[in-house]
């Protein structure tokens, strides 16, 4: 598995990095993978693992970077690895900071927001994550409050 993961990086991230490290403000694989890890990170922080948590955060990556079906089957496994091996979070943290705009970042705030919310409840270890990976990208907390109670709102 990690020859697979090594494979992925050098084929689809090294090649996009820019020799400046300037942001694009367009997502590239990296985000893609970083986004697809933390996603399968909130899914866990509850410690049940629930099918439509899994089926939106398969949908928001499929609707998010225009992935084929194999695409997005790959991007997950290898997320999933990936998130498996983490030490800690701020791999991944760190690219969607270089390659996310700001409104780019609070997107991805609200769509954790929903995967939190997709099996009905807001587990205290769910809010938790999001409110630390707020912070390591780079959102001040009144965005995580706005955002929760905008995402709240629209799906009660």
């Amino acid at each position: 598995m990690l020859k697979d993961i090594k494979k992925f990086f050098e084929e689809k991230l090294l090649p996009s990095i820019t020799t400046d490290n300037a942001p694009t403000g367009q997502p590239d694989t990296g985000v893609d993978y970083a986004t697809a890890a933390l996603f399968i990170e909130l899914a866990k922080a509850d410690f049940n693992q629930d099918a439509a948590e899994h089926q939106l955060m398969l949908t928001m990556l499929h609707e998010t970077f225009d992935l084929t079906d194999q695409e997005l089957s790959e991007l997950v496994s290898l997320a999933e690895a990936g998130s498996s091996d983490a030490n800690d979070l701020f791999q991944f943290t760190s690219l969607v900071n270089k390659a996310y705009t700001n409104s780019q970042k609070i997107k991805l705030l609200e769509n954790f927001w929903k995967i939190a919310y997709a099996d009905g409840r807001l587990d205290k270890y769910e809010e938790q994550f999001i409110r630390k990976i707020t912070g390591l990208i780079n959102l001040p907390p009144s965005e995580l409050m706005k955002t929760k109670h905008r995402i709240k709102t629209a799906m009660d």
